[in-house]
């Protein structure tokens, strides 16, 4: 597929146009491309992609199919100068264009553009070693240095939006690894809006410890990397943590530096000898402006979960784990349940998300060492039973709870800003997977309409998705899009978390199969 690029300068009727001719790529390719012809057409794509994102153009397609007789010439490693002047005449073009991408361990695409006007041929190379989209973009704009460019468009989601620091104070005792396991896949599975910072706090037994402020997620993991469990933790160095957190914050030099700061705690901490030290360090960062999130799991029963909820009246949320487990025994099956401190056994099977019908649930009165409710273990909840029972259970399914599904949530209102509405929205079914997205207001859409869109996605904590397309971003795309660059939420979001990237320029294909009236 041969495109060519017509750019309309300000005050010249003269359109500078750009042909680019097939490439030829080396190497790594997508699943989509790989066995096929495609793959020299693709870099036309991308090429006529960039080049319409960062200059004013128009772009002219002529050779609409791989089989045509007129690429065969360029399907090759490398093509003579007399070619590409030759493609001048032929397609009356002030620019001919032409790459090659090989990807082995690294990237790297060479791209000739040879000057029809004054028969002089640049060469342009870029090497890189994950990113080919980047490379694509930083290629496209020293290619063509005396054709101006479209002004950036910078999206965000709220023009007035404030940068966001977000906290996390997690407990580091021995006891709470596999909610210290689950909380980093989490983290490391979560998109998170533009303008967020991260810190990283851990506290244990009589130990505590504030990292510096990061950009990005990849930096709060390395933090992560460098600290080893303490011990067991308690409500006094629970609130012996947030009192240095809260003089860290203080200490802070930045001039216009105010940030929107977000704190998620998470603790299974037991009663400390001072619990009034966590509830006055609380209070003390809520005068700060701090929002404190805290999800609780009661290990220690009901005096220690006491302390914590007496303290949770300065947080903006608290929330407690749920954790369970279904079983067999020689009588019947049932589901063993650690809440709020107490075990209790019922009949319904459970699923992270379900309610927890409370008239269901048969408390079970603890005794012998558990008896102060001091050692309640919930990924022992079989052992527990069976011992404080003495009922023999027969086969037993693995500990679950909702701590991941109450922390995402977390996540999502702790990072939230306001989200843009304006315009229609739209489902588009785009292959197999269907998903909403906004259309800039004035925008013709209806029913049964099938299109091309160029659209911006934005990470977003707070969507069901992850990311979000931004509306002012989504114009019509007129060309043959790469289908390497061909999105939905499910692509963007990847692309997104595995670069460490706020947003990702793509072309949604599909049909739209409904507008919301809301």
């Amino acid at each position: 597929m041969i495109l060519i690029l017509s750019f309309f300068p300000r005050g010249n009727v003269i359109a500078t146009s750009i042909a680019f001719l097939p490439g030829y790529w080396e190497g790594v390719s997508p699943k989509m491309l790989e066995g096929t012809p495609e793959k020299p057409f693709e870099l036309i794509r991308l090429g006529q992609f960039y080049t319409s994102n960062i200059y004013s153009a128009r772009i002219l397609e002529v050779i609409k199919d791989p089989r045509d007789p007129e690429a065969k010439d360029y399907l090759r490693p490398e093509i003579f100068k007399e070619q590409l002047k030759a493609a001048c005449f032929k397609y009356k073009a002030d620019y001919i264009a032409r790459d090659v991408l090989e990807i082995r361990e690294k990237a790297r695409i060479d791209r000739t553009v040879y000057d029809c006007n004054l028969s002089q041929l640049e060469e342009y190379s870029v090497f890189g070693r994950k990113d080919l989209f980047e490379l694509y973009e930083k290629l496209t704009q020293k290619s063509f240095p005396l054709l101006p460019k479209k002004p950036k468009k910078n999206f965000q989601e709220n023009s007035d939006a404030r940068k966001t620091l977000q906290i996390f104070l997690v407990d580091g005792s021995f006891s709470y690894a596999n909610e210290r396991k689950e909380f980093m896949s989490l983290l490391e599975s979560t998109s998170w809006r533009p303008r967020t910072s991260f810190r990283l706090a851990v506290f244990g037994e009589n130990f505590s410890q504030v990292y510096p402020e990061v950009e990005s997620r990849a930096d709060l993991v390395r933090q992560w990397k460098e600290w080893k469990p303490v011990g067991k933790s308690t409500t006094s160095d629970l609130g012996n943590a947030l009192t240095r957190l809260g003089r860290v914050l203080l200490s802070v030099d930045k001039p216009d530096y105010h940030p929107r700061i977000e704190l998620i705690v998470l603790t299974n901490a037991k009663l400390g000898n001072s619990a009034g030290s966590y509830s006055s360090s609380l209070e003390f960062l809520a005068k700060q402006g701090v929002r404190v999130h805290i999800i609780y799991s009661s290990y220690s029963g009901p005096e220690s979960r006491k302390a914590h909820l007496d303290a949770s009246k300065y947080a903006q949320e608290f929330k407690e784990a749920i954790y369970y487990q279904r079983v067999a025994t020689s009588r019947d099956n049932k589901t063993i349940v650690l809440k709020n401190g107490r075990l209790y056994v019922t009949s319904q099977i459970l699923d992270p998300g379900a309610e927890l019908d409370e008239n269901g649930l048969e408390k079970i009165d603890l005794s012998g060492k558990y008896f102060l409710s001091d050692a309640l273990n919930p990924w022992n909840l079989s052992r527990l039973f069976e011992e404080i029972k003495g009922e023999k259970i027969l086969s037993a399914e693995p500990v679950r709870s909702n701590f991941s599904l109450l922390l995402g949530k977390s996540f999502s209102f702790s990072s939230k800003t306001d989200v843009i509405s304006e315009g229609s929205k739209v489902l588009v079914k785009t292959g197999e997977k269907a998903f909403w997205m906004r259309f800039p207001a004035g925008n013709s859409v209806a029913e049964g309409k099938k299109g091309v869109w160029k659209v911006t996605f934005l990470s977003s904590s707070f969507s069901l998705e992850g990311v979000e397309v931004i509306p002012d971003s989504v114009e019509v795309y007129p060309y043959v899009p790469p289908k390497s660059l061909e999105c939905d939420p499910g692509s963007a979001r990847n692309y997104i978390r595995n670069t460490e990237k706020s947003r990702y320029d793509c072309v949604v294909k599909g049909e739209i199969l409904e507008v919301s009236q809301h």
